[in-house]
């Protein structure tokens, strides 16, 4: 019995260790090793045991398509196993090398790069035997063998031919092309610039080049495919992918600030910090800009407005807005638990003069909805109104914001910054110092009729 233990054990430790031993790989494949000048093949590629991926493949030779360009993950992070295939024409006579290049993710982390190559031989397909006489069949055979001297002829002439067909120089006038490997390449632009024009250079002066030259721009992503064919036919496939962005972003300011318009639209992204230099182009430009944040839906959810006609100091100031009902803050207990919503900048130190925010409120107030605001004094810990009756306007409030601190958006009215104080209560100074003066009278009163009854008495 105790034998028979101990296998079992062993035999479930086997099935164990046989569990985690299958790696995340991808092979290559083709349907064909050889075909004729003209036929179609299929090359795939299978991945097995991965979460994530970028796989490619490129060829050379006398073909056209055989190109796969994956790169995703699996939704729950975890191996899965993929096919992906290409469709191959073979266009000539030689030899065809389909390459595989790329890296693959395991779920527990795991990276590995991916290689492997696979050749196919083309060849032409020879014509069907006639049916005519034996004299005939003679004159074929003497000109199947002209045929076969000719063909000879051409092939050593095609051995003599030159079959570089490499890159030498990728430029785009006035930008620097980022070269991801040899066979991509990718460029990102403003969204003003509509077209590039794409200057190739081969190594071999022999080999002609196609798809260079002036190239329109959608933005977005635009793929340009460079081929590159040497002098025996063998092509090299390049692909740069230009991505026009789809409007100025802050590290575009200084174009942007160069266009003709008076107001300049930048958007933010997360963690965007207004340098001191920026603030400093801005104000020498004279201009307006919005520097506006959208959330993940491609909603606007605040704008910085920033007016360099009005700027004085320069410095620089952090970009992020949050908002809350601010229930444990130290503002929610100022106004008394105070119904509103609690604007919060990242920014504590003075923002440049003239700055306006504007800040979606569409969630809590209907259009027409008449709110205030108050600045949260950090210094004095009070609050101090920065405007009254503020319309709310296609779900949007705009206030001035020269101050970096909180911000608190409200319907009711706290009064003006002497009647709101640290306790969180309303109070009116000038009622209570009429009340203390009553009383003193009050009791001033009582005790000179107190005296004078207590003389009588006597």
């Amino acid at each position: 019995m105790k034998k028979i233990k101990i296998f079992l054990s062993m035999f479930v430790m086997l099935f164990a260790f046989d569990a985690h031993v299958y790696a995340a790989s991808t092979t290559i494949s083709v349907s064909k090793s050889s075909v004729y000048v003209g036929d179609s093949f299929t090359v795939t590629a299978n991945m097995t045991a991965a979460a994530a991926w970028n796989i490619h493949t490129s060829a050379s030779g006398p073909v056209s398509g055989c190109v796969i360009n994956q790169a995703d993950a699996s939704g729950d992070a975890m191996n899965t196993n993929k096919t992906f295939t290409a469709n191959c024409t073979a266009t000539g006579e030689g030899t065809i090398t389909i390459t595989l290049s790329g890296d693959i993710t395991d779920e527990e982390g795991n990276n590995s790069g991916i290689s492997g190559s696979k050749s196919v031989t083309v060849t032409t397909k020879p014509a069907p035997p006639s049916s005519s006489s034996s004299s005939s069949n003679n004159n074929n055979n003497n000109n199947n063998n002209n045929n076969n001297n000719n063909n000879n002829n051409n092939n050593n002439n095609n051995n003599n031919k030159s079959t570089n067909n490499k890159l030498k120089e990728l430029v785009i006038d006035g930008y620097k092309v980022t070269k991801v490997d040899d066979k991509n390449y990718t460029l990102s632009v403003n969204n003003s610039v509509t077209s590039v024009k794409v200057k190739v250079t081969a190594e071999d002066s022999k080999a002609k080049v196609t798809g260079d030259g002036e190239h329109k721009l959608n933005v977005g992503d635009n793929n340009i495919e460079i081929v590159i064919t040497s002098e025996s036919g063998a092509q090299n496939k390049i692909s740069l992918k230009v991505t026009r962005k789809d409007g100025y972003y802050l590290d575009d300011l200084t174009d942007a600030l160069k266009e003709s318009s008076d107001t300049v639209d930048i958007t933010l992204k997360d963690g965007d910090k207004l340098s001191s230099n920026m603030v400093q182009s801005i104000k020498g430009s004279g201009k307006k800009v919005n520097l506006n944040y959208y959330d993940n839906n491609k909603k606007l959810l605040y704008t910085w407005m920033v007016d360099g006609s009005k700027i004085e100091n320069t410095n620089s100031f952090l970009t992020k807005v949050s908002a809350s009902d601010g229930e444990n803050s130290v503002v929610k207990k100022l106004v008394n638990n105070v119904d509103g919503t609690l604007i919060t900048l990242d920014n504590k130190d003075l923002l440049p003069k003239g700055t306006m925010l504007k800040y979606y409120v569409g969630d809590k107030y209907k259009n027409g909805d008449v709110v205030n605001v108050y600045y949260h004094n950090l210094y004095d810990e009070k609050l101090d109104e920065v405007g009254s009756k503020l319309v709310v306007k296609d779900g949007y409030v705009t206030f001035n914001t020269s101050k970096g601190s909180d911000y608190f958006v409200t319907l009711d009215n706290l009064g003006n910054e002497s009647e709101v104080t640290t306790t969180g209560t309303k109070k009116s100074i000038n009622i209570f110092l009429i009340i203390s003066i009553i009383e003193f009278i009050v009791i001033i009163g009582l005790l000179v009729y107190f005296l004078k009854f207590r003389d009588k008495n006597k």
